[in-house]
């Protein structure tokens, strides 16, 4: 029996060192994709509102002094999605203290329409819908319609049967907030009900219920719908049975109408289709509003479009109303209808874009075309809304795929080896949708030894009874602490497969997210890039230099932004940003603000190198800047920054750090330059353990074992050295930081960098670089030209928390001039400002940016083992994203609504 269950605890064994080695492996990536994402989602936010601001001051200036620029208007708001001119709207409220709907309606007057009661042009009409909020420019079309003699039914229908159940719900509670308290509701059934409009008047009553079913499935029994439709009116000896029409399609959705449609034209007894048997059987509001419901919205708009056009006269204002209202890409769609629908007509009806041609003129007309020739500084129309569901769906498309794809024996297989390497899902070929992340994981699990079991199987018979009943009871012991590990070995791995398919759903939808982000990102990074370089240009040609346009525009960039605006610059103009700021400004750019630009205007790597040339140059070293440098970095970035160094240096950044360090803080250096912390993975248990192995080594006073100090410090993530540092509290009654304070000298410094997390520290510099007289400006440059805007937002939020004062007081307090200027415009601005020196809060919270990652499940604890040593990977929960990338979000955002451990990934 043993010999059996031999192989099996083997085969158990390697089983739960492939799945425990590979959810190690998901979560490491899951919280690299979850950290770049958070830094992707925060660069797309700066580049929107950019953009947005750079648009505000283009459309002021359009607009400024006698007449306007009607083009440069038309290109902006014709050119950006509606997400875009949200932005740019409030932007402009704050600047000029006017909306934009407020600043077209002024300046697209014209005298014959002011002498009519109408000072609208039919382009300023035009740019009105498109800037103008939905729920305010609903109500105010509804009111139109009921207002005066009549009512106009054909426009209150297109935009009832148009519109979804919460749009026309908040257009309802404008209306009520705009009009006295009246019901819109109430006001359109009085409008369209009365003498000779009863069937109408039913239906419009079941259109503003706003309860329209928009699930997107198709009601079951079309065929029978279809029937009933036939019956009640083509089939019927006289009259329609208008009520019959009411019940099946006032409230069905768009894909449950075209599937009745298509069941009516094939239905034996009809002769028509359902569009043509409406026509025939019903007439005036009725029939219009039943053809509304049964072609599809883009159709129902291509058919509008059509009859604006067909006859004696054009009427612009439905051409406005309607392509104003959508968004460029459905005016697209609709174009392609069109063009689909009315084929057969005759030139120019038979293309939209020549019919638009031959009936419209002017500035309407050019800006109708420029929504065709034009593309959003993102380079699609895709609204940024249905990026987090195309996510969730591809995120589910890949659980089931890895789910149906597990297999039990190649885990079992792949356990035996050494599964050194990227992540390696079972039978899943492609696992990335970004480059970058098939890199080399290293497995800390050790693999699987068969106890040595030749005392028990392979010993001579024994002499005595005695003798072979204990080798009896030795043998069931064996046997049964066998059964009893391979049983917790299936259970661990049984338990972890959920945990190991929803990792990997995250995994893809963080993954995909990050990639349409990072699309998005470099689209608008050449859009910015290339105005911006621009206006560079134009404040520094010329006689003398605009000093405040170069700090607005170079200061108010992201990093990414100022490298590629570098680029663009040096290819258009012969110079880098750095060699115009040395040499258009002279002293203007001389100490502190020198120093500043060069963290900002440099690459982090390539900083990071010629800062530890910085730390070791010359006689001494800078022991906090060479420690900040080792310390603090993240393992991509020590590696990036010792490639450079080595290539400029011609020596590698350890060699320099052994000449110029000595003894145990040496070696700790030497460590940390390794780059192998194992980034974003804790283990509370752990944590314990290693706390009290700390206070032993000398934390807690005493002699220093060195060995277990490195064992434990250099390998702990932030999160696990957070949780040492709560257990040790907890034990010993003193923090973790205090007790390092005891032990002084250049280690202290080091192991403080190591305890604090990177938020925590660089609070700690800044706040340490402002105490005491004189500040040092160095490294306030250094923390805050290096970081991104995001994470000195993150900065600013810690400095806020430990030291009481904001970050930007200390910054007025301590810094003057030129210098403290482009901090604070650098830190809080996220584009070119006006000509004063106010300096924006950064751009708008967005909600719909923020979406909530996917929830991880607790792990099932694995087989009890021997304590291995400390630089193990902990196997139990992980965060989905470095700490500093985390941020609280609304728990609806998310399909699952669950949340890992209370953390959130904003994305």
């Amino acid at each position: 029996d043993l010999r059996v269950e031999t192989p099996k605890l083997r085969a158990s064994a390697q089983k739960w060192r492939y799945m425990s080695s590979t959810l190690d492996k998901l979560r490491h990536i899951n919280a690299h994709i979850g950290g770049d994402l958070s830094n992707a989602v925060d660069l797309h936010a700066a580049f929107v509102y950019h953009i947005a601001e750079q648009d505000a001051m283009d459309i002021h200036k359009a607009c400024a002094g006698f007449g306007t620029d009607e083009e440069k208007l038309g290109q902006v708001v014709l050119g950006r999605l509606r997400e875009n001119i949200i932005v740019t709207d409030q932007i402009y409220q704050k600047r000029y203290g006017r909306t934009l709907e407020d600043l077209v309606r002024g300046e697209n007057e014209t005298l014959l329409g002011m002498l009519g009661g109408d000072s609208l042009s039919h382009f300023g009409r035009f740019l009105t819908y498109r800037t103008m909020a939905q729920p305010k420019r609903d109500a105010l079309l509804v009111r139109r319609c009921v207002s005066g003699w009549g009512c106009a039914d054909f426009i209150l229908i297109e935009l009832l049967s148009t519109r979804t159940n919460t749009e026309l719900k908040a257009a309802a509670e404008f209306y009520a907030q705009e009009f006295e308290g009246e019901d819109m509701v109430e006001r359109v059934k009085t409008e369209t009900g009365g003498f000779g409009k009863k069937w109408y008047g039913k239906w419009i009553d079941v259109l503003v219920e706003f309860d329209r079913d928009e699930s997107g499935q198709v009601a079951d029994g079309v065929e029978g719908l279809a029937q009933q439709l036939y019956k009640a009116g083509a089939g019927k000896w006289t009259g329609t049975d208008e009520q019959v029409f009411i019940d099946i399609l006032a409230k069905a959705n768009e894909e449950t109408v075209v599937a009745i449609a298509a069941a009516y034209d094939a239905l034996e007894d009809s002769k028509r289709t359902l569009v043509e048997d409406v026509e025939k059987e019903m007439g005036g509001d009725l029939e219009f509003a039943v053809l509304a419901r049964v072609r599809p919205r883009m159709d129902f708009f291509a058919y509008r479009l059509f009859k604006a056009c067909k006859g004696w006269g054009t009427d612009e204002e439905c051409i406005c109303r309607v392509l104003g209202c959508l968004d460029n890409n459905e005016v697209k769609v609709v174009a392609e209808r069109y063009n689909e629908m009315y084929a057969d007509q005759e030139e120019p009806f038979n293309d939209f874009l020549a019919l638009i041609g031959s009936e419209l003129s002017g500035s309407l007309l050019d800006g109708i075309r420029h929504i065709f020739e034009s593309l959003p500084p993102k380079g699609h129309w895709e609204v940024k809304d249905t990026y987090a569901p195309k996510a969730e769906g591809e995120a589910d498309a890949f659980r089931t795929h890895v789910e149906s794809n597990f297999d039990e024996e190649k885990a079992e297989l792949l356990g035996g080896t050494d599964l050194h390497g990227p992540l390696h899902l079972l039978n899943v070929d492609s696992h990335f949708v970004c480059d970058g992340f098939d890199y080399h994981l290293e497995c800390n699990r050790e693999p699987h030894e068969d106890i040595d079991l030749a005392h028990l199987l392979d010993s001579p018979p024994p002499d005595t009874v005695a003798d072979a009943k204990a080798l009896i009871a030795d043998l069931e012991a064996g046997i049964t602490t066998t059964r009893q590990d391979t049983e917790r070995n299936l259970a661990a791995c049984e338990g972890s497969k959920a945990i190991y398919y929803d990792q990997s759903r995250e995994m893809r939808f963080n993954d995909h997210l990050l990639s349409v982000h990072l699309r998005d990102n470099d689209a608008m990074l050449e859009f910015c890039a290339q105005r911006d370089a621009e206006a560079v240009h134009e404040a520094v040609e010329g006689w003398g230099t605009d000093e405040d346009a170069l700090i607005r525009i170079l200061c108010s960039l992201t990093k990414p932004q100022v490298m590629r605006v570098d680029q663009i610059y040096a290819e258009n103009y012969g110079q880098t940003l750095r060699e115009v700021t040395d040499g258009e400004l002279s002293g203007f750019f001389e100490g502190s603000f020198k120093y500043f630009m060069k963290c900002l205007m440099t690459p982090s790597a390539e900083l990071d190198a010629e800062l530890l040339v910085e730390s070791m140059k010359g006689l001494g070293t800078d022991d906090a800047l060479l420690t900040e440098l080792c310390c603090t970095r993240t393992n991509r970035e020590l590696e990036a920054a010792k490639a450079v160094f080595a290539e400029k240096e011609g020596k590698s950044v350890e060699e320099w750090v052994e000449g110029d360090t000595s003894g145990f803080y040496t070696t700790f250096l030497l460590r940390c330059l390794q780059a192998k912390r194992h980034e974003g993975l804790f283990d509370e248990a752990l944590a314990v353990r290693q706390a009290e192995k700390l206070h032993d080594a000398g934390f807690g006073g005493g002699d220093v074992d060195e060995a277990v100090i490195l064992k434990i410090m250099v390998p702990a993530s932030e999160q696990q050295v957070q949780h040492i540092s709560q257990a040790y509290e907890e034990k010993y009654g003193k923090k973790l930081v205090e007790a390092i304070e005891d032990m002084g000298g250049d280690m202290k410094r080091a192991l403080v960098a190591r305890v604090h997390d990177r938020l925590t520290y660089y609070a700690t510099v800044l706040h340490n670089a402002f105490a005491g007289l004189g500040t040092d400006e160095n490294a306030t440059s250094r923390v805050l030209g290096r970081s991104t805007k995001a994470d000195i937002r993150r900065i600013g939020e810690r400095y806020e928390e430990l030291f009481g004062g904001s970050l930007r007081q200390s910054i007025n307090r301590e810094t003057s001039g030129n210098y403290r200027k482009a901090l604070l415009t650098y830190i809080y601005a996220e584009g070119p400002g006006a000509a004063d020196e106010a300096v924006l809060d950064g751009p708008p919270v967005d909600e719909d940016l923020q979406v909530q990652a996917a929830a991880v499940e607790e792990e099932p604890a694995p087989p009890p083992e021997e304590e291995a040593a400390e630089e193990v990977v902990p196997e139990v929960a992980v965060e989905e994203a470095p700490e500093e990338a985390v941020e609280e979000v609304d728990s609806g955002m998310c399909a699952n609504g669950a949340v890992a451990n209370g953390t959130r990934v904003r994305v």
